[in-house]
């Protein structure tokens, strides 16, 4: 995926941006890491319910966002750590916690507002950027970690 830069989707609906998931989760392998950016509300959440649905094997009614707990764990045929650190007061804190020590155990790992840690060393991460247009289109777009949007 990605080997000649950017991918962008369009969705019209929070139908089509599960379906997105989906299709990017039929792509990765076990030991990748993802980097979610994009304002609250944007729709990071739906496209992890269909890219979880797809990895798993899980129900898509299964994943929810885990902002006050940090981290779901969702086991299947291959398994995903999705973290969200909305609340994360400091990037200290997301090493305080130990979840750098999750990203090297060769699962799948999703980071919503990876902002928040900018600074690791992301070298073989794919970004996806969710962006509003309207009350339910989206664009999203995927590049790699070291490339800028």
């Amino acid at each position: 995926m990605l080997k000649n830069g950017l991918n962008k989707f369009l969705s019209n609906s929070s139908e089509e941006t599960e379906e997105i998931g989906k299709e990017i989760g039929q792509k990765l392998q076990p030991n990748t890491l993802l980097l979610f950016y994009g304002d609250l509300g944007a729709g990071k959440t739906t496209l992890m319910k269909g890219l979880v649905a797809e990895v798993t094997g899980l129900q898509k009614d299964e994943v929810n966002s885990p902002t006050f707990n940090y981290l779901n764990i969702y086991q299947g045929k291959t398994s995903v750590y999705h973290f969200d650190l909305y609340r994360l007061t400091s990037e200290e804190e997301f090493y305080l916690r130990g979840f750098d020590e999750y990203l090297n155990e060769g699962h799948i790992c999703c980071i919503e507002w990876a902002e928040k840690i900018a600074s690791y060393p992301f070298e073989n991460a794919l970004k996806i950027k969710i962006e509003s247009l309207e009350k339910n289109k989206r664009v999203i777009t995927l590049d790699h970690a070291t490339d800028p949007f």
